[in-house]
C-alpha cells in the first residue's frame, strides 16, 4: 500500500461511520461536557462554569468521594510538636489517608480545568481555595455581579421571540436566561417564569393555542418545565399535520437520524413526468443516432482516384 492509498483510506473509505472525524469529534466533546469513569466533566470556557460545576460535583461525590469532602472542608497540614509541618514519612495511617485524598483532589481539579482558566486563578495551595476562587472568577468581584444582576434582569424585562427563530431556538434562549438568573440568584415564581415565556411566542402563531390553554384549569398551577412540554407537544402536532396534508413532502430524518447526510444527495427519489420522460428519451436516442452515423468528415475520401482503380 503506497502512502497515496494510506491516506485515502483513513481518510473515508477504510473509516466506519463511528469512526469519521466528525463523529470523533462529537465524542470528544461530549467526554469533555459529561466525563467518563475514568475522567471528570472539563471546564473549556469560564462560561460554561454554571453548569459544569454540577456536573463536576456530581462526578466527584459518585467516584472520589473522599476527595469531595477536601472541597467540603480545607485541608490543613499536621504538624509536629515543634509547630512545624510533619514530612510525608512521619505521617499517621489517617494523615497519609488525608493527604492522599487532599492531593488527589487537586489533581482532579488541575485534570478539570483547561490550563489557561486555572493559570488565572488566585489561590491557595489546597483544593478548597481552587474551587473558592474559580466561582468568584465566574461570578466577578461585587461590583460586577451588581452590574451583570441589572443587565441580565433588563434581558428577561425585554425577552421575545427574533425574527426568523424558531420555538425551539426560543426555548433554549429562554432556558439559558433563566439559568443565568438563577445563578445571579435572581429568584421568579413559577408563574412569572412560565408567562414571560408565554408572551415571548409569536402571537398569530401562538394565540390561539395560549387562549384556550390559559383558560384551562391546569394553568394556574403549572411551572416551567411543564408548560414547555405542551409547547414542544403542540408544536409537533402541528407538524405532523401540516406533513399529513402537504402532496410534495420532504424527509426529515432530523427525527430519526443525528447522522450528517451529504449536501448532494436527494432525499426525496425524483418524480418522473412525462415530460422528462420524453426530454430523457429524445436526448438518449439522438445520442445513440449521433454514435451510429459517420460524420462527414470520416467519409470523405482524401483520394478518389486510387479508390476507383
Amino acid at each position: 500500500m503506497n502512502n497515496q492509498e494510506f491516506y485515502n483510506f483513513f481518510a473515508g473509505g477504510g473509516m466506519t461511520a463511528a469512526q469519521n472525524p466528525t463523529s470523533i469529534v462529537q465524542n470528544v466533546n461530549m467526554e469533555n461536557e459529561l466525563g467518563t469513569m475514568q475522567k471528570p466533566p472539563k471546564l473549556m470556557n469560564i462560561d460554561e462554569y454554571s453548569g459544569w460545576s454540577g456536573r463536576f460535583k456530581t462526578w466527584v461525590q459518585a467516584n472520589h468521594f473522599e476527595c469531595w469532602m477536601k472541597i467540603e472542608s480545607k485541608y490543613i497540614p499536621p504538624k509536629d510538636g515543634l509547630g512545624l509541618m510533619k514530612a510525608i514519612g512521619s505521617l499517621t495511617q489517617t494523615e497519609q489517608e488525608d493527604f492522599k485524598a487532599e492531593k488527589k483532589m487537586m489533581s482532579i481539579l488541575q485534570q478539570a480545568i483547561k490550563k489557561d482558566i486555572l493559570m488565572l486563578l488566585q489561590h491557595e495551595d489546597n483544593s478548597q481555595s481552587i474551587w473558592n476562587s474559580l466561582k468568584v472568577k465566574f461570578l466577578g468581584s461585587v461590583s460586577m455581579i451588581k452590574s451583570k444582576k441589572a443587565l441580565i434582569k433588563k434581558e428577561y424585562d425585554i425577552f421575545t421571540s427574533i425574527k426568523g427563530e424558531t420555538t425551539k431556538q426560543l426555548i433554549e434562549r429562554y432556558c439559558h436566561l433563566v439559568v443565568e438568573m438563577q445563578t445571579l440568584e435572581i429568584t421568579k415564581t413559577n408563574e412569572e417564569w412560565v408567562d414571560k415565556l408565554a408572551d415571548a411566542l409569536p402571537y398569530d402563531e401562538w394565540g390561539t393555542y395560549l387562549l384556550v390553554l390559559k383558560n384551562n384549569s391546569e394553568y394556574a398551577g403549572i411551572n416551567l418545565s411543564s408548560f414547555i412540554e405542551k409547547i414542544e407537544a403542540h408544536e409537533l402536532e402541528l407538524t405532523k399535520i401540516r406533513k399529513m396534508n402537504s402532496s410534495n413532502v420532504q424527509q426529515d430524518v432530523s427525527l430519526y437520524y443525528k447522522g450528517s447526510i451529504p449536501a448532494t444527495s436527494n432525499l426525496s427519489p425524483k418524480v418522473q413526468t412525462t415530460f422528462s420522460a420524453d426530454s430523457t428519451s429524445g436526448t438518449s436516442s439522438s445520442v445513440t443516432s449521433s454514435h451510429n452515423n459517420h460524420s462527414p468528415f470520416a467519409s470523405y475520401d482524401l483520394n478518389p482516384k486510387l479508390r476507383n482503380k
